[in-house]
């Protein structure tokens, strides 16, 4: 098994920059401020999109089509600070127009074109459903047989009793429990290495922790394997498998898996969106079948007329009619009103669809941003690809639909109001499969349902008034179901418009530990974490609030609280190899919580101390509000000044933190950290009121 480590050169990561995708805002249809969302410690900003003059024929006509998007290029480049793009609009078995807009290269002025290869990132999975659903119709795969039967030997780990199959990786119904392992996949150590397929499969081995095809969860991992299946299945390694039987029947001789020397002569120069351009990085790994590939406007075009003239290309059947279907259709819903994925497709931005029958795949990689989508009842399909990381796709997406095909007047939907009996079902803590940080609360409030979460997006609390028993409408008009359990409990709450990559599980509530009064400032902290297991009991119902925290302790509770998976990497610690959270704390200097120098000590075992927590706490990226100014009193170290100012600046202090009478704030920093205290503070930087 490869086993390595990486430097962290790209601030932007693959797994999480596939997720950005999604959810930045799906804010179209009221108006919001540029809010702010955290993301696996990252910051993502929700943009209001523009609406345009309708043009209902449709994008039929070439020249229209060109003023159209000459229009919209002309003034977003500038706005989104892309340096260039290129555009693609196919109808009905023609190209109506492929044509390049600024710069792949601003240094050397080199313009885009047809011929530009860009870096598609997640559009790569289409792609690679499109293999495997090839391999089904030639009797190769059954898409409903255990994966396990096409992985040469590897074993993923499964105690829920039901299979794991094909289907389950391309609809992104796993149930894994950590398919976004690693911030490392994209670097520039990468560059001069090979890493296998197989290797990164053993590497990033997930467990399947939920039932197989019961849960929505957006997956890289499956998309990795169902390419190790096509190579197990064919004996050939995944991009010779595309080249051969895709990429080269299709006449995508621009397209590939692997970087090759002709290729790389012609790819667009990648930028961040303050236009610095990104070094030269490598992918991990190397053969990437759920992001790695690279192509051109032209060679989408091919694709996507191949999908939308029901498999064929020319007088070849690339894929059987119900293969083609089964990608264009989708089999995945959260309810009927809101449909979720198709084999290799999805329905990002359903809500700026305008009615309309739309599938459609987004992807990112660092500085290349794409975004294809379909209208199988039309026949017709777009591909944009850019080279920033901005979200020009999802202005244009709106802007285009607008356009060609506005929204017609609709009735507004019929509510109903909710007895306090017909709510206590859904009532109570969802926390999302994705982003576990990402906690909402569902309440009763005056026959309607309120839901609150701690991050806002136009406004953190909403009501939700019911449309029918499963599906709900907030504030803003935009829709949220709930999944029953078969005794007819809420499974699941699924929010598209804040978290369109995951279900949230609703939480059980735990029975409260004997030793915690109900009484006490802290209650309501611990049973929140002990419910969402961030945090458990020393032995039966005890908790032992008031015993103190050493600092392995502390970060493994915050690593629990992220939902960030423990790490395997070796650390540059000399005091943790053998300790229990060695893998916890090697996690938390990788999210760059902990310093760490080659042959330092963490000394685990040893309480840390309040103001060790504020340092540790602040070093996290999250969207911490502005206070007023602070005046500390008592001790704090000077190196932890800037930490506990920060933390009592934004209103993040317990009830033991003194308020002098002359306004100074006592934090305790020198005091040992205690269990109750850390439950607290942990409640407090992240999850709902």
């Amino acid at each position: 098994m490869c086993k390595k480590r990486v430097s962290k050169v790209l601030a932007v990561t693959l797994s999480t920059s596939l997720a950005v995708t999604y959810l930045i805002a799906l804010v179209g249809g009221y108006s919001v401020s540029a809010e702010q969302l955290p993301l696996k410690g990252q910051i993502i900003t929700a943009i209001q999109t523009a609406a345009v003059p309708a043009a209902p024929s449709g994008p039929v006509d070439p020249k229209e089509v060109e003023a159209f998007a000459d229009n919209y290029f002309g003034k977003s480049l500038k706005k989104f600070n892309v340096p260039g793009a290129m555009f693609v609009v196919v109808h009905d078995g023609q190209v109506v127009l492929s044509k390049g807009y600024g710069y792949a290269n601003k240094e050397s002025k080199t313009p885009v074109d047809s011929n530009t290869v860009f870096r598609i990132g997640s559009i790569s999975k289409t792609l690679t459903a499109a293999a495997v659903l090839q391999l089904a119709d030639q009797g190769k795969i059954k898409l409903d047989q255990d994966i396990q039967s096409y992985l040469g030997g590897i074993t993923i780990p499964n105690s829920t009793g039901k299979l794991l199959t094909l289907e389950n990786m391309l609809t992104h119904m796993t149930g894994f429990d950590f398919p976004y392992e690693k911030d490392d996949d994209a670097s520039l150590d990468l560059l001069n290495q090979e890493n296998s397929l197989r290797d990164f499969l053993l590497d990033r081995m997930p467990t399947v922790v939920r039932t197989p095809g019961e849960a929505y969860q957006y997956d890289d991992y499956a998309f990795a394997l169902a390419g190790y299946a096509v190579e197990q299945v064919t004996g050939l390694p995944f991009h010779e498998y595309m080249d051969k039987n895709i990429f080269q029947p299709l006449g995508m001789n621009s397209s590939h898996d692997l970087v090759t020397p002709e290729l790389k002569a012609r790819m667009a120069a990648a930028y961040d969106p303050e236009g610095t351009p990104y070094p030269e990085y490598g992918l991990y790994p190397t053969d990437m079948p759920q992001g790695g590939m690279l192509s051109t406007g032209s060679d989408m075009a091919k694709f996507m007329i191949m999908l939308l003239q029901k498999g064929k290309a020319g007088d070849r059947q690339m894929l059987s009619e119900q293969s083609v279907q089964r990608m264009s259709k989708f089999s995945v819903f959260a309810h009927p009103a809101i449909p979720i994925t198709s084999y290799g497709f999805e329905s990002i931005f359903n809500e700026l669809s305008n009615g309309q029958y739309v599938v459609s795949k987004g992807g990112n990689i660092p500085g290349h941003a794409s975004f294809t989508w379909l209208l199988p009842e039309r026949k017709t399909g777009m591909f944009v690809i850019y080279n920033n990381d901005s979200e020009l796709r999802s202005d244009l997406y709106a802007a285009f639909m607008d356009h060609y095909y506005p929204k017609s007047t609709e009735m507004p939907e019929s509510v109903s109001p909710l007895t306090e009996q017909q709510a206590a079902r859904y009532v109570g803590l969802y926390k999302d499969l994705h982003t576990p940080s990402f906690v909402t609360r569902i309440a009763y409030n005056n026959g309607q349902l309120v839901a609150e979460d701690r991050y806002k997006l136009g406004n953190g609390k909403t009501t939700l008034k019911k449309i029918d028993p499963l599906l709900f409408m907030d504030d803003h008009g935009k829709k949220i179901a709930f999944l029953e359990q078969k005794d007819g409990g809420i499974a699941y709450m699924y929010r598209p418009s804040k978290s369109p990559i995951a279900y949230s599980p609703k939480i059980q509530e735990k029975a409260l530990f004997s030793d915690v009064s109900k009484e006490s400032p802290y209650q309501p902290s611990i049973e929140k974490l002990h419910s969402l297991d961030i945090i458990n009991g020393r032995d039966g119902r005890s908790f032992d609030p008031k015993a103190s925290v050493t600092r392995a302790e502390f970060i493994t509770m915050l690593l629990h609280a992220f939902g960030y998976p423990p790490s395997k990497s070796k650390s540059g610690y000399t005091d943790i190899e053998h300790h229990f959270a060695f893998k916890e704390i090697q996690a938390a200097v990788e999210q760059r919580w902990l310093g760490e120098e080659t042959g330092g000590r963490f000394e685990p075992d040893r309480t840390i101390t309040r103001e060790e927590m504020a340092v540790i706490l602040t070093r996290i990226p999250l969207p911490w509000p502005l206070g007023d100014e602070v005046r500390l009193a008592g001790k704090t170290d000077e190196s932890a000044i800037k930490a506990v100012s920060k933390l009592v600046a934004a209103g993040v202090t317990d009830p033991v933190t003194i308020t002098n009478s002359d306004g100074s704030v006592d934090f305790r920093s020198k005091e040992p950290l205690l269990r109750q205290e850390a439950s607290y503070f942990i409640d407090k930087i992240l999850f709902v009121p």
